[in-house]
């Protein structure tokens, strides 16, 4: 009985690896490109902190070849370390529209938002980008995403992402996770499923659209605000796109711990938002289910079974990362997708239960609709009673 389930399962997840490929091989397949169209775009970026590589990755948009954009810079504390980076790129880039937002008002237990909100009320033009502090793109960035937001009722374009992150060890573990099991599962989702959730690495959001599910206060108690952006409007009746273009994020992990809470969170996240396909995420993990079969000795059928779900698990994910996200998997690799799908797994088994997640310094409650409630004490932050636009 336990060898025939096994056996299903270890089918189940090959299916699940090869399907994956094809599903990646649909979504960035060349296809007829029409007459571009280039509106101004205010490009919005919360920010918290400053990681050592954050002017690199703030600049990287300050290169972006594209008629006309706006960068607002956003953080709710006046003394946030943040700041002298976006000072210096005002230095360095005299040329880009940088603005500076310095705003403590919390209108939800999602900070980022807050700040969101607040960067939406001083941009200039009708397209919002919203993007991640840990990203950095290349100078086609606008080029790519915002034609396709001129279709009919297209609202939301979103993309793919690869971790570029190779050390420490911990932000190795969370970029490996990231471009060989959550991407995967991206991408089928892709072509399998009507698109209604956005990423958090780039979101480009139509006015209009936004204005249509509340604006950015509506996902202010919301811990997967990227998701429900994508989600609100599709229930608006607006079109959420994700493009074959991908871009780079960098991880910023520093411990085992981090690594674990973090992937925690949006293991969490994903169960409250889609609990039936969390659930069924299960049956792909075929590392788990190739190790149990391999325990059964090396004469079996089912270690045969076992060893070629390895192998196609390796060979899948070289060709996701080498092809299509332009990730480049050395042999010392394979040995890590290996260890995070265990990883994953012993992660995805403990997120089944519990509602609570450690995002920075703080700890939440997660309910069922999604939104999150704080419960520890709320960051002091200087009292000012206006917001400055710098």
């Amino acid at each position: 009985m336990v060898t025939t389930l096994l056996a299903v399962l270890s089918c189940i997840a090959l299916a699940y690896y090869l399907l994956s490929v094809y599903a990646a091989w649909r979504l960035f397949r060349p296809s007829p490109v029409g007459p571009a169209t280039c509106p101004a775009v205010s490009i919005l970026k919360p920010l918290k902190g400053a990681t050592p590589d954050l002017y690199e990755h703030l600049a990287s948009f300050c290169r972006i070849e594209y008629p006309v954009f706006q960068l607002l810079f956003g953080v709710r504390d006046p003394r946030d370390p943040a700041i002298a980076v976006v000072r210096r790129l005002q230095r360095d880039f005299p040329e880009c529209d940088i603005g500076l937002v310095v705003n403590p008002e919390v209108i939800g237990s999602n900070y980022k938002v807050s700040t969101l909100h607040a960067l939406s009320q001083r941009a200039t033009y009708d397209i919002f980008v919203v993007s991640d502090s840990d990203v950095r793109v290349a100078p086609d960035y606008l080029r790519r995403i915002i034609p396709p937001l001129d279709g009919p009722q297209v609202g939301v374009v979103t993309c793919p992402y690869r971790s570029a992150t190779r050390q420490p060890l911990p932000a190795l573990l969370e970029s490996v996770l990231i471009n060989t099991a959550f991407m995967p599962s991206v991408l089928l989702a892709s072509q399998v499923e009507k698109t209604a959730y956005a990423f958090g690495a780039t979101m480009a959001v139509t006015r209009p659209c936004i204005e249509a599910i509340g604006g950015f206060a509506a996902l202010a108690d919301y811990l997967a605000d990227d998701y429900y952006l994508g989600n609100f409007a599709a229930r608006a009746g607006y079109q959420v796109r994700i493009l074959p273009y991908v871009v780079e994020t960098y991880p910023d992990v520093d411990s085992l711990r981090g690594l674990f809470h973090h992937q925690l969170r949006w293991a969490r996240t994903q169960r409250l938002c889609r609990p039936v396909g969390y659930a069924g995420m299960g049956v792909t993990y075929g590392t788990v289910w190739a190790g149990l079969g391999l325990v059964s000795g090396w004469a079996t059928p089912l270690a045969v079974l076992a060893v070629l779900t390895l192998v196609v698990r390796c060979v899948s994910a070289t060709l996701l990362g080498r092809c299509f996200l332009g990730v480049k998997l050395t042999l010392a690799t394979f040995g890590f997708v290996l260890i995070t799908d265990l990883l994953s797994f012993g992660i995805w088994v403990w997120s089944l239960g519990g509602t609570t997640v450690r995002w920075g310094e703080h700890t939440f409650r997660v309910r069922r609709d999604g939104t999150m409630v704080l419960l520890d004490a709320e960051d002091v932050v200087p009292d000012v009673s206006h917001s400055e636009t710098l």
